[in-house]
């Protein structure tokens, strides 16, 4: 190759090292704000939330494979971190994908809420790569703290709280959790149930449950899709949301339940749903 050659090789490769640098410096800065993508995974949760420090928390993962191609839209390609996991519950359409995240992603914290279902399919490969993370820490009791520069309010799973045994178990086992952003509330809930929310209502609100701060939210992720076992009117009044979350996908169980819908408009809720919006953007 002649001398000319050479260097006009040295001069490609020195402008796209020059450009891919550039291109790293602007995502990593348009990276640090903070925003909530609720991802169209189909019939399933999952959320990722971008810190304003730059950190990544994924709440759940759907059931499949469809995570991936959602976080590939996400985030830069040269990105393969994921700071925080958390799976609310053990249910496949929570839990299901995140076994290809972890196959594919440096995962550093995993939260769970401690069940297990050794009998679901999805599970061993759970158990096989869950083990890749960095910690594992189990959600057990109500709790505050600092997460990437973020408070969050832990309510459930709780033992103490006012149930029947019946309804200590499942769904009811979800992780719900508030995050504070400024002046701004976000409240998830997992797939939680009636019984859940109407016992938290009597654990941390006054006689009038309108009167609730602890779970007065701007935003709240509908539980379980939808489902009228979730959504008590009570509680909905409590949180009384600006914008409703309801991820579902086309499914066979009536999610999200028309009865629900008319509940959110009755308070005033926005309602946006990701099977007509597909991906939700918040900052």
């Amino acid at each position: 190759m002649s001398r000319k050659k050479i260097i006009a090789v040295l001069v490609v490769c020195l402008a796209i090292a020059i450009g891919l640098y550039f291109y790293i410096q602007i995502s990593e800065a348009q990276s640090k704000h903070f925003q909530i993508t609720f991802f169209n995974v189909g019939q399933g949760d999952s959320a990722l939330i971008n810190f304003a420090d730059g950190k990544k928390m994924l709440v759940d993962c759907g059931i499949d494979r469809t995570i991936l191609q959602k976080l590939g839209e996400a985030l830069p390609f040269y990105d393969r971190k994921i700071d925080y996991l958390l799976v609310s519950h053990p249910d496949a359409d929570h839990y299901g994908g995140c076994p290809e995240v972890l196959k594919r992603y440096e995962v550093g914290t995993i939260l769970t809420n401690g069940d297990n279902k050794t009998d679901d399919p999805y599970w061993p490969a759970w158990e096989k790569y869950s083990k890749s993370a960095k910690e594992y820490r189990v959600i057990k009791a109500p709790s505050e703290e600092d997460i990437a520069g973020t408070h969050f309010e832990f309510f459930n799973p709780d033992s103490s709280l006012p149930l029947g045994a019946k309804y200590k178990s499942g769904n009811n086992l979800s992780t719900v959790f508030r995050l504070s952003v400024g002046n701004k509330k976000y409240l998830f809930t997992g797939d939680m149930e009636s019984p859940v929310e109407l016992s938290l209502l009597s654990t941390y609100c006054s006689s009038t449950p309108v009167n609730c701060p602890v779970l007065k939210s701007d935003y709240l992720k509908i539980g379980h899709h939808g489902s009228d076992t979730s959504s008590d009117e009570k509680f909905l009044e409590a949180v009384s949301p600006q914008v409703a979350i309801i991820s579902v996908g086309k499914n066979s169980y009536g999610h999200p339940s028309f009865r629900v819908l008319k509940k959110l408009e009755r308070i005033g809720a926005e309602i946006w749903r990701t099977d007509e919006k597909n991906d939700i953007i918040i900052e």
